[in-house]
């Protein structure tokens, strides 16, 4: 596993995501604000999204270029 910063637009939500956490995404967006980024968004090697989806969402709200 490598930790690494990536731009948020290099970034493919998975198309068959089965969540729809759309209502946390504030939530989620106040949480990075106050703390800080705490918990990655993992990838595939294809940038495909595969945990954080919400954390994405929150950070595009935020203008956050790299997560």
């Amino acid at each position: 596993m490598e930790i690494a910063y990536k731009k948020v637009d290099e970034l493919k939500p998975y198309e068959n995501n089965p969540r729809n956490n759309d209502d946390a995404v504030e939530c989620v967006a106040n949480s990075i604000r106050q703390f800080g980024f705490k918990v990655p968004i993992v990838v595939d090697k294809n940038n495909v999204i595969v945990t954080g989806h919400t954390r994405y969402k929150a950070s595009m709200e935020l203008g956050l270029k790299e997560v």
